[in-house]
């Protein structure tokens, strides 16, 4: 009261604002002060003083708090004159105690330099606190680059021989019994691959051994019980298509003389062509054949049941209609076998029936023209 009485209202609570003012600033820069403090910039290399050409660790280490945004520089080809950059970049963020961040950026980098001393220049890093933009940075950072040494005093020198490795004995040994053990797996697999080729055709499966009886006469039987199975109403498409390309390639193999069992569709086709089959028409539904076997053994494929009846059909007619000359060829075969029988016969007995009837007859001729 007795200051209002002397300076007057209008005084007195000017000098209360102006003082609550001044606190105020006080509050807010220490609060920027403090939360800068919590900050802290640092750029390093892993050593001081190298050789031009050496290659060394340059890291940037960043502490701040983790509510905080800083910009931090990223650096891409070098790190200042002559200190060159060799990807990749190394970047870590640790997480400490009372929410603070470590951020490390590292980088591995190769000296150019001519030599000297290096002098970096500091790394800023900004931030953005309440509005107010700041920037903190590290302190400069010093690398000595050396010349490699020479002395003069030697003169010329030729550059330096291929290193001789010395001979090991162990190692010899190591590489001797290596090779002896793969020239025996080596053999062994030879004798393994060779009783197994010999005891192949006893481990085929029935339909597709040599039949001993016309290839026609045993693939129209085959036909017929895989009919007789009904393996594709049975929902066994893959085994119908197998068998059924199966029967066929065993008549091609015996009928024809090519490796049908052997080879792929394609190279059956080839051979069948090169055994001299002419036949458009019965050549095309082989083909047709074969081929969607193929495609249901390997692609998955599921025909209509239209289509599986269709093979069959087709399986029948071209086995029905290439057995006519298997069937003139094997009587042929017959006919030279039978003469050849005649033949060693008559050369037992003597001159041939057929022979001694010429020679009756050209005695009667030479008689009557003697008369």
């Amino acid at each position: 009261m007795t200051e209002i009485k002397k300076y007057g209202k209008r005084f007195v609570y000017m000098r209360q604002r102006i003082i609550t003012g001044i606190f105020f600033i006080m509050f807010c820069f220490s609060g920027v002060t403090g939360r800068a403090q919590q900050i802290d910039v640092e750029a390093s290399f892993s050593r001081d003083t190298v050789l031009i050409g050496d290659q060394l660790d340059f890291t940037l280490r960043v502490v701040q708090p983790d509510s905080l945004k800083l910009n931090i520089p990223v650096f891409t080809d070098s790190i200042t004159r002559g200190v060159e950059i060799i990807p990749p970049l190394y970047m870590d963020t640790v997480r400490k105690k009372n929410h603070v961040l470590e951020i490390i950026h590292r980088y591995r980098v190769i000296v150019f330099d001519t030599g000297g001393v290096v002098i970096m220049d500091p790394v800023e890093v900004s931030y953005t606190y309440h509005g107010m933009k700041a920037t903190l940075a590290s302190g400069p950072v010093k690398l000595v680059v050396k010349h490699i040494p020479l002395d003069l005093s030697k003169g010329p020198r030729d550059i330096k021989k291929p290193v001789k490795i010395p001979f090991i004995v162990y190692a010899f040994y190591f590489f001797f019994w290596f090779l002896i053990l793969q020239l025996v797996a080596l053999g062994i697999y030879f004798l393994v691959w060779q009783v197994r080729k010999k005891n192949r055709k006893s481990r085929l499966p029935e339909i597709m051994r040599k039949p001993a009886e016309p290839p026609h006469i045993f693939a129209l039987r085959e036909l017929n019980n895989l009919k007789d199975a009904r393996l594709w109403q049975q929902g066994r498409v893959k085994e119908y298509y197998t068998r059924l390309t199966d029967i066929l390639r065993n008549y091609l193999e015996y009928r024809y003389d090519i490796k049908a069992l052997e080879q792929t569709t394609g190279e059956t086709l080839q051979s069948l062509t090169a055994a001299g089959f002419n036949d458009n028409r019965l050549f095309g539904i082989l083909k047709e054949v074969l081929e969607t076997g193929d495609l249901v053994k390997f692609a998955k494929f599921q025909p209509q049941p239209d289509v599986n009846e269709s093979m069959m059909l087709n399986a029948f007619v071209f086995v029905n209609e290439t057995r006519e000359s298997w069937k003139k060829e094997s009587e042929n075969s017959e006919k030279k076998e039978s003469m050849e029988a005649e033949r060693n016969e008559s050369d037992k007995e003597g001159a041939p029936v057929a022979i001694k009837e010429v020679l009756e007859k050209q005695e009667g001729k030479e008689e009557n023209g003697h008369a």
